[in-house]
C-alpha cells in the first residue's frame, strides 16, 4: 500500500517530465526545420527558374534556324504520311504499326499524332513540331541540371550551346520523324548521369529509358552501355537502368530481325566511300558546316575533295583515338555508342529514293545528315574534352580545331524553310468536307512525289 501510494502520487509529475520533454524536442525540431527554410527554398526555386530559362533560350535557338517549324507549320515527310495518317485512322492500334520504311517500332512520333488528334487539323503539324522541339530540348535540360554536377556549369553550358547550334544537322530539327535521335542522346545522359533524388527523376529515367527501345533499335545498342556501367558502378540504379532497357529492346530486336519490312536498297559500300563519309560528314562538316563544305567541293578546290577529306579523316580517327585512351569512361562509352549507331545506319541505309548506291549518296554534303548526328557529337565532345583536359599538344590542336566552328555555325544556322504547300487551305477544305470525302494532301521534302498524306474524312 504505501508503494502504490508512492508511485501514484509521483505519476502526474512524471507525465509533465516526458510531456515538457516532448515539447522541448518538438520545438527544437521545429526551430530547425524553419532555418532550412530559407536555404531549401530559394535553391529549389532558383533551380526551376535557371531550367525555365534554359528551356526558353533553347526553344528560341531551334525555332531561329528554322522559324516556320511554327510561323508556317507543315507536315514533314512520315509525320503526315505515316504518324498523323495512322493516328487518324488506328487510333491507339498505330502504335502497334512496324514503320514500312525502317521495318520496327517507331512509337513517340505516333505519340506526338495521337496527341496532335486532339487540336484541329489545322493545328496537328505545329502539336508535332512542338512535340519534336521538346524532346530536342530535353537533352540539354538534362545536362546542365544538378546530375551532372561534376563537371562545370559553364563547360556545360557551352557543349550543350554548340548542340542547340550543331551545323550539318537539317534533318534532324523540328520534325517528329527524327525524334530518336534527340530522344537517344537523352537515353545515353540518363544512363551516365548521377542517380536522380527522388521519385520525379526516377520516373523521368524509366521514362525516357522505355520510350527509347520501342522508339528505335538504338535502345538495343543502349542495352550493352548500360551492362558496362553497372558493371563498373555497381549501384542498385545502375541496375534498374539495365532491367528497364532489356524488355523493349529484345521486343524491337526481334521486330527488326522477323519483320523483312525495311525496304531494301543497294548499298555500294566501299572503302573509299567510308572515308569519304567518315571524313567529309562526321570529322570535317561539324566544324566548318555543310555550306562550307559544298562551296569547298563545287567552287573552291573542286579536285582536291578526295584530298581535304582524307585529312579530315586522319585528324578525326586521332582524335577519337587520343578520346579513347584518356578520356573518362562516360566519354569513351559515347563514343562507342555513336559509332556503334552509325555502324547499324550505314548497313541498311535510305538516306532517300534516288536511283544511285546508299553509300554514294551519303558521301554528298547534306545527304542523310541524321546518321551522322551522333557521331559528329561525340566527335565534338571530344575535341572540348581534350581541348580541356589534354596535354600541351593535343589541347593546342583541339583549340586550334574548334576555332572553325564560328564559321560552320553561322553558315549553318538559318536552314531553309520548307517549301510552302499551302497546308491551312488543304486543312480547312478537309474540315470543311463532308464524312467520307477522300482526299491527298502533298507534302515536304517536294523532290520526293512518294510524300504525299492521304485521310478519309470521319
Amino acid at each position: 500500500m504505501p508503494i502504490n501510494s508512492k508511485v501514484a502520487g509521483d505519476e502526474p509529475a512524471l507525465r509533465v517530465k516526458v510531456r515538457s520533454l516532448l515539447l522541448n524536442r518538438f520545438n527544437s525540431l521545429l526551430v530547425h526545420f524553419r532555418s532550412e527554410l530559407p536555404t531549401a527554398a530559394p535553391k529549389r526555386s532558383t533551380e526551376i527558374l535557371f531550367q525555365l530559362a534554359v528551356f526558353l533560350a533553347a526553344f528560341l535557338i531551334i525555332v531561329s534556324r528554322r522559324p516556320d517549324a511554327i510561323l508556317n507549320a507543315q507536315f514533314w515527310a512520315e509525320d503526315g504520311q505515316r504518324w498523323y495518317a495512322d493516328a487518324y485512322q488506328f487510333g491507339l492500334r498505330c502504335l502497334f504499326i512496324t514503320d514500312e520504311l525502317g521495318g520496327y517500332l517507331h512509337t513517340v512520333p505516333r505519340l506526338a499524332g495521337l496527341l496532335a488528334l486532339l487540336v484541329p487539323f489545322s493545328l496537328a503539324p505545329l502539336v508535332m513540331n512542338l512535340c519534336a522541339i521538346a524532346i530536342q530540348i530535353l537533352p540539354v535540360s538534362l545536362f546542365v541540371s544538378p546530375r551532372f554536377s561534376n563537371i562545370p556549369l559553364a563547360v556545360r553550358l557551352l557543349a550543350s550551346s554548340l548542340y542547340l547550334a550543331l551545323p550539318n544537322s537539317y534533318e534532324v530539327n523540328a520534325n517528329a520523324t527524327t525524334i530518336q535521335w534527340h530522344l537517344g542522346l537523352l537515353a545515353f545522359l540518363v544512363l551516365v548521369a548521377q542517380p536522380g533524388t527522388g521519385w520525379g527523376w526516377r520516373v523521368f529515367d524509366g521514362i525516357v529509358l522505355v520510350l527509347i527501345t520501342l522508339e528505335s533499335p538504338i535502345g538495343v545498342l543502349l542495352v550493352p552501355v548500360a551492362a558496362v556501367l553497372w558493371w563498373m558502378r555497381r549501384t542498385h540504379w545502375s541496375k534498374i537502368s539495365l532491367a528497364t532497357l532489356v524488355p523493349g529492346a529484345v521486343a524491337q530486336a526481334f521486330i527488326v530481325l522477323f519483320s523483312h519490312a525495311r525496304r531494301s536498297a543497294p548499298n555500294g559500300a566501299t572503302l573509299h566511300r567510308l572515308a569519304s563519309i567518315l571524313g567529309g560528314q562526321i570529322f570535317l562538316a561539324p566544324l566548318v558546316g555543310n555550306m562550307t563544305v559544298l562551296r569547298m567541293a563545287f567552287r573552291h578546290f573542286p579536285n582536291y575533295v578526295f584530298e581535304r577529306e582524307m585529312v579530315a579523316l586522319v585528324i578525326g580517327l586521332a582524335v577519337l583515338l587520343y578520346a579513347m585512351r584518356y578520356a573518362p569512361l562516360e566519354l569513351k562509352l559515347f563514343i562507342l555508342f555513336a559509332f556503334a549507331v552509325l555502324s547499324l545506319s550505314l548497313a541498311h541505309p535510305i538516306p532517300g529514293s534516288r536511283p544511285q548506291p546508299q553509300w554514294q549518296l551519303l558521301t554528298f554534303p547534306g545527304y542523310g545528315n541524321r546518321y551522322y548526328f551522333l557521331p559528329s557529337i561525340a566527335f565534338l565532345a571530344a575535341l572540348i574534352w581534350i581541348a580541356i583536359a589534354g596535354t600541351r599538344i593535343p589541347r593546342r590542336v583541339a583549340g586550334l580545331l574548334l576555332l572553325l566552328l564560328p564559321l560552320g555555325i553561322v553558315r549553318d544556322w538559318r536552314y531553309p524553310d520548307y517549301a510552302n504547300l499551302h497546308f491551312q487551305e488543304s486543312a480547312a477544305k478537309f474540315e470543311a468536307s463532308p464524312p467520307g470525302t477522300k482526299m491527298v494532301i502533298p507534302l515536304n521534302p517536294v523532290n520526293d512525289s512518294h510524300w504525299k498524306m492521304e485521310l478519309t474524312k470521319h
